[in-house]
């Protein structure tokens, strides 16, 4: 069972879904980025995976970061990248859960340390989420 890429696409989905948002650059697929265009990076990491119960088939406890770094242009202050995060922070609400196959439980959604990567100035949001399955 492909249980952690059916994770990341639930997650993928959900952030395709949302409104006011520019375009996204889904990890490892095309996309031309233009320095003047804010969009959104997406990276998925599966932090943990281990035994929620005991016994012959025990469940676990899937775990890790949907980080979604906005970049916008450098030089036009941080306003827009902060909206953009707060709207992430909204549509990733800690304690909530996206709907998919299967459904993925959000612990927390938190802003990261900002960062230049010229010519765009970039603040990730880091999205904890877990799931529990066979």
């Amino acid at each position: 069972m492909p249980i952690v890429n059916d994770i990341r696409a639930t997650l993928d989905t959900a952030l395709n879904a949302a409104s006011d948002l520019p375009a996204i650059a889904f990890e490892n697929a095309p996309f031309e980025q233009n320095a003047g265009t804010p969009h959104l990076r997406v990276s998925f990491f599966l932090t943990s995976r281990r035994p929620a119960t005991r016994g012959p088939n025990p469940q676990h406890r899937y775990q890790g970061l949907y980080q979604v770094t906005v970049a916008v242009p450098t030089d036009r202050g941080t306003g827009d990248a902060l909206e953009y995060a707060d709207l992430l922070l909204t549509e990733f609400d800690g304690s909530s859960d996206v709907d998919g196959t299967p459904t993925v439980s959000i612990e927390y959604a938190e802003l990261g340390t900002p960062f230049f990567d010229d010519p765009f100035y970039c603040v990730p949001v880091q999205i904890a989420w877990y799931v529990y399955a066979q």
